[in-house]
């Protein structure tokens, strides 16, 4: 009978050991082990945008070397990530987010780009409650309303047209500008329309507008619009060899605005133009290689260290990488902040809490509670073709309307 009792003790002390074991997974957080952290990314690795891409994937080796190796890890875990090719495509962009969180079962998604992509899972990224960290996306959909598992870190292309009328109209002081605006046919483009028609309504100003398809290698339709309509100053939004187009057919046709390029055009490929790059301006929320600062001469050394000299060379290689970097760096310190027991709610929380984080000069990164936009502060560059390098015109600003629900208020 003894015996008896005492197997029957042992069996349910098993069932219930098995059991807590099996609510432990069950309640253990998807992508995380006692060892490991997995992050996921969608990239453009052979679309359009395929330079971004692998820019992107480096910078993610780059950060898992260091974290592991210099760091550490993550209170003992090591960090680790897998790529889905994404082509730029918002349909693909579905497909991969889906392999991402059901077939690798990632912790979050980090480092993407591409505001047409972003824009596709939005939705998709509030059903599963993944936490995902857009890098270039320009849309003020990315933050407006804020997305709870959304953290967007990017130069807003809203905020930069209205910025251009400011500029043009305060810093210029320019009487009666013929403003236009060249843009890319999609959510990224679109973004910089609506930030030109916010400044223009502003100023009193009409302004003519040029769209052109992603795959669009001649501009020669849109230079004769914007002409036509007497164009003096021109904003655009769009790759840098586009950019680069645009200015030729420009010269061709006898065409001479100012120009104005959002982010993506403080790039070496807009030297593909020559010296009609010479002049013109640009806008950026990222410290620059020339200016030495602490946090450039680090993100060197460890680029180097993992890429060789030889990329440290590559001006591609640098120009946009503070934009990639510098959530990553936040994120390090949020997933350290979370101590051992990392989930995701807890990783959120801790994003919203860093304050006066440190970038060393990469450029200005802040959330809070019901804040998803990481950057509010930008610089004018002008463009030194006998230089091959971009230079700040003006220190650090916000544009003269900040628009959207919960957003900071502008400088006055």
């Amino acid at each position: 009978m003894k015996k008896k009792i005492l197997c029957f003790t042992v069996a349910v002390l098993c069932i219930l050991a098995v059991g807590s074991l099996g609510m432990t997974r069950v309640h253990a957080e998807v992508g995380v082990t006692d060892d490991t952290i997995k992050f996921g990314s969608f990239q453009d690795m052979s679309g359009p945008g395929a330079y971004l891409g692998k820019q992107c994937t480096s910078a993610l080796a780059v950060w898992k070397d260091w974290v592991n190796d210099d760091l550490g890890g993550i209170h003992g875990r090591k960090v680790d990530f897998v790529v889905e090719d994404n082509k730029y495509d918002p349909v693909l962009t579905k497909t991969a987010f889906t392999k991402l969180v059901n077939q690798h079962q990632v912790f979050a998604i980090i480092s993407v780009y591409g505001s047409t992509p972003c824009t596709a899972i939005l939705e998709d990224i509030k059903r599963e409650k993944i936490p995902v960290f857009p890098t270039a996306a320009t849309t003020q959909n990315m933050f407006d309303p804020p997305n709870r598992y959304l953290f967007w870190y990017a130069c807003s292309d809203e905020d930069n047209g209205i910025m251009m009328l400011d500029y043009i109209i305060k810093d210029m002081k320019v009487k009666k500008p013929k403003i236009g605006v060249c843009y890319i046919d999609d959510e990224w483009g679109k973004s910089a329309l609506k930030g030109v028609e916010i400044g223009c309504k502003k100023y009193g100003l009409k302004y003519a507008a040029a769209a052109f398809k992603r795959t669009s290698k001649n501009l020669n339709p849109q230079a004769m619009k914007l002409k036509a309509k007497g164009v003096t100053h021109c904003f655009y939004a769009g790759y840098a060899p586009v950019y680069a187009a645009l200015l030729q057919e420009a010269n061709k046709i006898g065409w001479k605005p100012l120009f104005f390029g959002d982010y993506v055009t403080v790039d070496p490929r807009s030297f593909m133009a020559g010296e009609l790059t010479h002049g013109q301006y640009h806008f950026f929320n990222l410290g620059m290689r020339h200016e030495r600062v602490p946090g450039w001469i680090n993100m060197e050394k460890l680029f180097t260290k993992k890429l060789g000299e030889e990329a440290a060379k590559e001006p591609l290689s640098w120009r946009l990488m503070p934009l990639l970097w510098t959530p990553l760096l936040f994120l390090t310190q949020a997933l350290n902040d979370c101590g051992q027991d990392l989930t995701r709610e807890k990783l959120i929380t801790a994003l919203e809490n860093i304050k006066d984080f440190d970038t060393g000069g990469l450029g200005k990164i802040q959330y809070a509670p019901g804040i998803r936009k990481g950057t509010h502060e930008y610089r004018v560059l002008q463009c030194d073709f006998s230089k091959k390098d971009f230079f700040p015109v003006t220190g650090w600003r916000q544009p003269s309307i900040v628009w959207g629900s919960k957003e900071r208020p502008a400088q006055k």
